[in-house]
């Protein structure tokens, strides 16, 4: 099996996607391990806490509970619910506040303490003794120690306070029965007692509830609670969801005051707070991972860069653009290269160097060889004009002589101006011209011609307006004519036609040329015998011009001037391009040149 080469490109890229891919798992599988270390942390944290609330909840009901005792049954507090005598009433109810003021202290979370006596006796610390009295007769009898009642508004000095109160029934000592004499209140802070100040100080969103022993709210958020209710489960751990948001709850019994206790930790934030840790530290390695990567990328671009300039150059060289000769490996002295790849870079451009040192003197000596080329190409062109200029002397002297003859001297002038004209303009002037200046030369052939024949053919010339400025070389036109009236139309017994036309081939960008005469034609054999002609004086052939010229018979004025023009076309323009002949006996002859459309000199070698 064939090895499959990449580029060096390529491979760094699939290098640098191989070590983030990596990078990515090994992350992935780190954040993964720690978003499960911090979920377990943190169920650990709320049930260290919530055994710590339970703890502290147990601990200040039972002082609670221990305070009530020894107020309910301290001795002043006996005598001051049993007393009738309105002064020592008086005293007894100072002594009373004494005694309940520092029972007070004991506890933080006591914010109230009030006794109320069958006897009407009453003494309370702060709040509203009202309070207490709609409470008297609701005492459930179940001849309990104490009571934990419902939740209960109090307002002391300017502060309302949202408490529990403990009510414990007080009865007389002295006696061998139990006489009931008043009862005690006690009005309890329930955050304080439940120590929430443990959930205050935690990291963790959590929430506190309390609920007595009726299911009564005590303390905490109704809704929680209500989300509670409506789970209605018996799991000590569950979780519940209030407005949007997902709890973990875990259930406790407080048995001192016969309550239920709640905490509850929002697990959409701590998530949350969990999947923006994870999101900073994949923020932490994605950065880390672009700075290695650029760090990478700027080691290797100048090994690639360097490297996909030496492949451009050798891939234009190789499709045969030679402007890459000219092309080098740009090397910055200010930047970091490879060893490896400097010394390939700076031998491949000593190389060029080289390179074009030899085609400079290729180049050279194939200039003096092409010079040479184009002189002798140049010699046998003239060698075809002159070729071509006696044949049109001959025949116009001849037409002078017989006018001279005549006494036409008005027309033995204009014929002679013609005649200076054709002859003139074939020694002087360009090799190339336009398509005008030629027409102009043909017409003044034609004038000679009809005068010669006076009516025996008509002209017609049919050439776009864009042809007349197109190049071509000189004396391609006039021989053509020369040709049709003299071969064609002056050997027809009836009155001919000769027509001059030109057109631009849009499709190939060429100059179509075209005489057409009425003449006798020719026959087959003779329309053979010419184009065999045409295809030996081509210059496709590998022979002399000079050479294949000794083989026409100059004496055939036929095939003259035809071999002549074919000729130059194909000196000019080369292998491609050539006459083409088209007659049929006693109909006509149509000659065609068909060459590049040019109207600038410079393009035509």
């Amino acid at each position: 099996m064939k090895a499959k080469i990449l580029p060096l490109k390529h491979q760094i890229v699939f290098l640098i996607s191989t070590l983030g891919i990596c990078i990515l798992i090994v992350s992935l599988n780190s954040m993964q391990s720690y978003s499960k270390l911090q979920t377990t942390t943190i169920k650990n944290n709320q049930e260290l806490i919530s055994n710590q609330v339970l703890q502290s909840a147990e601990r200040n009901y039972e002082e609670i509970k221990n305070i009530a005792s020894s107020i309910a049954y301290n001795q002043l507090v006996q005598q001051y619910l049993m007393e009738t005598d309105a002064d020592m009433k008086l005293t007894s109810y100072q002594h009373v506040i004494n005694f309940m003021n520092n029972s007070k202290t004991l506890n933080k979370s006591i914010l109230d303490v009030a006794i109320l006596g069958e006897s009407q006796n009453a003494a309370n610390l702060s709040g509203d003794i009202s309070i207490y009295s709609s409470l008297y007769n609701e005492l459930p009898d179940d001849n309990l120690p104490i009571y934990f009642l419902d939740k209960t508004t109090l307002t002391i000095g300017d502060n309302r306070y949202t408490c529990q109160i403990a009510a414990m029934p007080i009865y007389q000592l002295s006696t061998t029965t139990a006489n009931f004499i008043g009862v005690l209140f006690i009005a309890i802070n329930p955050s304080i007692i439940l120590g929430d100040n443990l959930l205050a100080n935690s990291s963790i969103p959590n929430e506190l509830l309390y609920v007595n022993s009726n299911q009564e709210l005590i303390l905490g958020d109704e809704k929680l609670f209500d989300a509670i209710q409506k789970s209605q489960t018996e799991k000590d751990s569950f979780n519940i969801v209030n407005n949007g948001q997902t709890y973990n709850c875990q259930r406790f019994h407080v048995k001192t005051a016969e309550g239920t206790l709640y905490t509850l930790v929002n697990q959409s934030v701590y998530s949350q707070k969990i999947r923006l840790m994870v999101l900073r530290q994949s923020i932490l390695i994605i950065i880390t991972f672009i700075i290695a990567v650029i760090l990478l990328l700027t080691f290797f671009k100048p090994i690639t860069q360097s490297l996909e300039q030496l492949t451009e150059i050798m891939n234009k060289i190789s499709s045969g653009k030679r402007t890459a000769l000219n092309e080098r490996i740009a090397i910055d002295s200010r930047k970091r290269y490879c060893k490896e790849v400097y010394s390939i870079a700076t031998s491949f451009n000593e190389m060029l160097n080289e390179t074009n040192r030899l085609n400079h003197d290729i180049f050279d000596t194939y200039t003096k060889m092409y010079e040479l080329e184009m002189i002798n190409r140049k010699t046998e062109i003239a060698f075809l004009r002159s070729q071509i200029n006696p044949h049109f002397l001959y025949n116009t002297l001849t037409l002078i002589c017989g006018m001279a003859s005549m006494n036409e001297s008005d027309g033995v002038i204009n014929i002679a101006q013609a005649l200076s004209q054709i002859y003139r303009f074939s020694i002087k002037g360009d090799d190339i011209i336009t398509v005008r200046k030629e027409l102009e030369i043909a017409k003044a052939y034609i004038m000679i011609q009809t005068t010669r024949f006076e009516d025996r053919f008509t002209v017609e010339y049919d050439f776009t307006e864009e042809v007349f400025d197109a190049l071509v070389p000189k004396m391609v036109i006039q021989p053509l004519v020369e040709n049709a009236i003299l071969h064609g139309l002056e050997k027809s017994l009836k009155k001919g036609h000769l027509t001059l036309g030109g057109r631009r081939n849009p499709i190939d960008n060429t100059l179509v040329l075209w005489v057409y005469d009425t003449g006798v034609g020719m026959s087959s054999d003779s329309l053979v015998h010419i184009r065999k002609l045409l295809e030996d004086t081509s210059v496709n052939r590998s022979d002399n011009i000079k050479s294949n010229f000794e083989q026409i018979d100059f004496n055939n004025q036929d095939s003259l001037g035809l071999c002549n023009v074919n000729s130059r076309i194909s000196l000019y323009y080369g292998k491609l391009y050539s006459l083409h002949i088209d007659s049929e006996e006693n109909v006509g002859t149509n000659i065609q040149i068909k060459i590049p459309f040019n109207i600038n000199t410079a393009s035509i070698e």
